[in-house]
């Protein structure tokens, strides 16, 4: 019966990048392994199933004999929509068990713990689905794409990810960044999209944390940091890097180093050293960033040939810790070399 009042709202971007939803897309195996078990004899489903209702629905309280210091027994009405009408609830936890509750016959009720809030508003949707799937880790592609639109107080582990998130998604949507349109992520699509979201995240998190360049655009909370400062030196750093490499910017990780996660961490680590000396007010400041990358354009092997000092061959660098070290260390090794 869940089905007939509450609906699934899919994670997607909509008309400018904008997000709508938050929910993962349906696995079809899972929901097929829960049908097969909800078909046994003694089966349960113990766990709740959260649902977040708008203000449609109506609470009547029982008595006043059913009071308690922590809550109230009573009736909750909610209303049957039509076919094309908002269902009054949102699955906020337990899409899956719903999906295979619904394939159940309709002469074999199964009874179900539902736990239900009042919210219309998708941030606090998103809050509590976040939080309640802590335990069963999100795919992180789909938690960078909720968390910059959630506004409650988060768990430690997740404000550093929420900050570098937003900034993922300023360099996914500006037009005038260089990785609008190639990082993988909801609404996304093409060829050319083949920048893995955890390579970017990642390079934001290490730059803060750290003490890199970007360190200087985080404050004290998420609305103390300059997200639109901090994604204006990544993207004028890239934006020099596409210019200084453009066959190995626009290819793909397959036969570009440049774009795979070494790659990208490497950059990254070559980014906290050139931007110090760049000024992001001037008009020139891409052209700064292109001249201090050009010291070292004839000592990469992004897309062919071997690896000065590393003694390997473009393509035997992988998205290892100790691979992505090396590149790192080797690039910054030569530009302060050669910089000086």
């Amino acid at each position: 019966m869940i089905h007939q009042f509450a609906s699934v709202h899919f994670a997607q971007r909509v008309e400018d990048g904008e997000l709508a939803g938050y929910q993962r897309e349906r696995v079809s195996r899972h929901i097929a392994a829960i049908h097969a078990y909800l078909q046994q004899e003694g089966a349960l489903l113990p766990n709740a199933i959260v649902i977040a209702f708008n203000k449609t629905v109506a609470f009547t309280p029982l008595s006043n004999q059913l009071r308690s210091e922590w809550g109230t027994f009573g009736t909750l009405s909610i209303p049957l929509s039509g076919p094309r009408e908002t269902k009054p609830g949102f699955i906020v936890d337990g899409q899956q068990r719903v999906a295979a509750l619904s394939e159940l016959e309709p002469s074999r009720p199964f009874p179900v713990v539902v736990v239900g809030f009042c919210s219309d508003a998708p941030s606090v949707q998103r809050e509590q689905f976040v939080l309640v799937n802590r335990t069963k880790p999100l795919p992180k592609d789909l938690l960078n794409e909720l968390l910059p639109h959630i506004d409650a107080h988060l768990p430690d582990n997740l404000r550093l990810r929420r900050v570098a998130a937003a900034i993922l998604e300023v360099l996914r949507f500006d037009k005038n960044s260089p990785f609008c349109g190639r990082i993988r992520g909801l609404g996304s699509i093409g060829d050319g999209c083949n920048i893995s979201q955890a390579a970017i995240v990642g390079l934001i998190e290490r730059s803060i944390k750290h003490g890199g360049v970007l360190a200087t655009c985080s404050g004290n909370s998420y609305e103390d940091t300059d997200i639109e400062g901090a994604a204006n030196v990544v993207s004028t750093f890239f934006q020099g890097v596409s210019s200084v490499w453009p066959e190995a910017w626009l290819g793909s990780p397959r036969n570009s180093r440049l774009v795979h996660g070494a790659g990208i961490y490497a950059m990254g680590c070559l980014m906290d050293r050139v931007m110090r000396d760049v000024n992001l007010t001037s008009e020139r400041s891409v052209e700064s960033v292109k001249g201090r990358l050009l010291i070292v354009q004839r000592r990469c092997a992004w897309t062919s040939g071997q690896w000065p000092r590393l003694n390997c061959a473009w393509n035997e660098i992988q998205n290892t810790s100790q691979d992505k070290r090396r590149l790192a260390a080797y690039l910054v090794s030569e530009y302060d070399k050669l910089a000086r």
